[in-house]
């Protein structure tokens, strides 16, 4: 069975939906590898944050692109389905780099900037944060699409949908 998000249900707090967030999230262990973990969270901004840790930066000890490129998917993603409702999938998205990533961590800020029915056009910037002090490092902008899959594939691959 396939859990519903807090967010469509409008008795949820937002600490609910924040809790639900970072559930969704430890469910995934490559969210969970990487440390990503939600700290805010309102029905216009998705906030995650990631330490950046030494495994995590490439040679010249910048965050490397393909965490940022990860921490923009989480958040272009969850931003999209808290539009769309909980069953969606990254269609697309873009990024920029316009600085090398250093400091202590990094937060991504997910917004929506427009969405139908069955899409929502998303965008996020990335800051790396050191000594307290925040510098934009990526910007990321994204198209959100519901899945057209079975509820049950959200979980993964069943015996009737592996191979096709």
């Amino acid at each position: 069975m396939t859990q519903q998000p807090p967010q469509s249900e409008p008795t949820q707090s937002p600490a609910e939906v924040l809790a639900f967030a970072n559930q969704v999230i430890a469910a995934q262990s490559f969210s969970t590898l990487i440390g990503a973990q939600f700290t805010d969270i309102t029905p216009s901004q998705a906030t995650l944050r990631v330490p950046l840790r030494e495994d995590l930066r490439q040679h010249h000890g910048f965050a490397h692109g393909g965490l940022m490129s990860a921490m923009a998917d989480i958040s272009l993603t969850f931003i999209g389905a808290l539009a769309l409702g909980p069953n969606v999938l990254t269609s697309e998205f873009k990024i920029n780099f316009v600085r090398p990533g250093v400091g202590e961590e990094l937060v991504s800020r997910a917004s929506v900037v427009s969405a139908t029915k069955r899409q929502a056009v998303t965008r996020c910037d990335i800051y790396a944060v050191k000594g307290g002090d925040e510098k934009l490092v990526a910007t990321a902008l994204g198209t959100i699409v519901l899945a057209d899959v079975p509820t049950s594939a959200a979980n993964g691959p069943t015996t009737e949908t592996e191979g096709s």
